[in-house]
């Protein structure tokens, strides 16, 4: 079992190293070092060897996410930045994502949807890090039924398996019933109608 990172930087000055391409940081941020591109984290991460690496997930077209997944798998496969914990900041849950990044080795996972991002905030968020963010954790949560069919380039359907892939799911009743622990009071959940 890995160590809890919140517990293991409790009261140190944590250095970090956040990868946010959409551009809502804010610019000086205190204990922290901001980058616009994978590659200037890879390089970043190389060089300054921060205590915890964060990507931000924003609504984005999936090739940009797939090029953030990326990212995450060359950082923990890297030689030199391999011992760095990632954390992966996700605007909404997203089963597929979360399951990329597991794959991946991402240590930690959180769902944040403010639309800005502070050192203040940054330093609380990584400080509070414990076994419920771990990536495995987040995953269990998610309905297993849930998967996703690219549209194109940009966009997906997301669709219930547990319902013969009939049922194309979006907006609040997503959320509401699938996206959540509410899924396991779903009826096709219980009681799946699957593919035969």
């Amino acid at each position: 079992m890995k160590p809890v990172l919140g517990n293991s930087l409790a009261g140190k000055n944590i250095r970090y190293l956040l990868c946010d391409t959409w551009g809502k940081t804010e610019p000086e941020l205190e204990g922290g070092e901001w980058v616009q591109s994978p590659i200037q984290c890879l390089d970043r991460a190389v060089e300054t060897k921060p205590n915890i690496i964060v990507v931000r997930f924003w609504q984005m077209p999936i090739r940009e996410r797939e090029a953030l997944v990326d990212l995450c798998t060359t950082l923990k496969w890297n030689s030199y930045t391999r011992k760095i914990p990632v954390l992966a900041l996700l605007h909404a849950k997203h089963r597929g994502l979360i399951e990329d990044l597991q794959h991946a080795d991402v240590d930690f996972a959180r769902f944040f949807s403010e639309r800005s991002l502070n050192s203040g905030r940054m330093i609380e968020i990584i400080g509070s890090l414990g076994a419920k963010d771990r990536v495995e954790r987040q995953l269990k949560m998610l309905c297993p039924y849930l998967h996703y069919d690219a549209i194109d380039a940009k966009c997906e359907m997301i669709l219930c398996g547990a319902y013969k892939d009939r049922m194309v799911l979006g907006g609040k009743w997503l959320h509401k019933m699938c996206e959540t622990g509410e899924h396991l009071h779903c009826e096709y959940y219980l009681k799946p109608r699957v593919k035969s």
